[in-house]
């Protein structure tokens, strides 16, 4: 059956090509978030994954620039000049650390950044999600899931950069426009290391970085000895994450470091609000 499959999706790609359409001129109307899922069929995924048109003039993903963060597309740091740091936390899957490290947060007056994926947003939990906003912190995307961007389609990657939004949007009740992206395991090169396909996904969809980090360490007095001026602090919504910050938060202020959100680290404003609610829509995409 793998077999059949794999050879009709070889028949239609060859069909596509015959007729001079490329698949990122295919219809997608069909497509459901079920389609953008891995274990989709080969046939959906080689539909979806876009041409091989390739561009020369990318940036390198790493972080080269010391004095301009922001001319690069991955940033593991901000300026080095600033007393300012972002501390972030992925994945929430266990919530109640979540909500405590925003206590945490409101005690200290500070603020961090929150990068949860698209299926730890509930509605049941539309109060606390509006709470971190609140809070003047800042909710950044995960994904729609915890899976690995290397070697995906491209299309496939728009997906799941979308799907999160819309998510996200029906959490809260209202729009909140996403500024930042950090992709699972923090890596979107594949397995020969070449990252440019994701790079040209993750632009298309309208993020202009992803962002990474330079400390990430649950042991207190480690990440206290690593973190400089501009880190960006790794930890993760589990218990032994808030243990941590119970003790390095009130080390970092006495430091002199100023936590803040990872669009103040870089100079932003906070997301925008608005009333009408995110629906992806491949087509949207298509072209650009």
């Amino acid at each position: 059956m793998k077999m059949l499959k794999r050879a009709a999706a070889l028949l239609v790609c060859l069909l596509f090509a015959a007729a001079g359409i490329s698949p990122a001129a295919a219809d997608y109307s069909e497509v459901t978030p079920e389609d953008l899922d891995p274990t989709s069929s080969p046939l959906t995924l080689m539909m979806m994954h876009r041409g091989t048109a390739t561009q020369t003039d990318l940036p390198e993903e790493n972080f080269v620039s010391e004095d301009d963060p922001l001319s690069v597309f991955t940033l593991n740091h901000g300026s080095r000049n600033s007393k300012k740091i972002a501390i972030t936390m992925d994945d929430m899957f266990e919530t109640e650390w979540t909500w405590k490290t925003l206590d945490l947060c409101k005690q200290y007056g500070i603020t961090m950044t929150f990068f949860p994926i698209g299926r730890s947003l509930k509605e049941e939990d539309r109060d606390n999600w509006r709470a971190v906003i609140d809070a003047g912190c800042e909710i950044a995307s995960h994904s729609s899931y915890h899976a690995n961007f290397k070697g995906i389609g491209e299309w496939v990657a728009i997906g799941r950069l979308g799907i999160f939004q819309e998510m996200l949007d029906k959490t809260l009740g209202f729009h909140y426009e996403v500024r930042w992206f950090r992709p699972p395991f923090g890596n979107i090169s594949d397995s020969r290391g070449n990252s440019k396909p994701m790079v040209r996904a993750i632009r298309t969809y309208g993020y202009e970085h992803i962002v990474r980090w330079d400390v990430s360490n649950t042991d207190a007095n480690k990440a206290f000895e690593a973190t400089q001026n501009g880190s960006i602090l790794l930890y993760h919504s589990r218990h032994k994450d808030y243990v941590c910050l119970t003790e390095l938060i009130p080390r970092l202020l006495e430091a002199g470091y100023q936590p803040v959100t990872v669009s103040e680290l870089f100079g932003f404003p906070p997301p925008e609000i608005s009333d009408e609610l995110y629906t992806f829509d491949i087509h949207d995409y298509v072209g650009k």
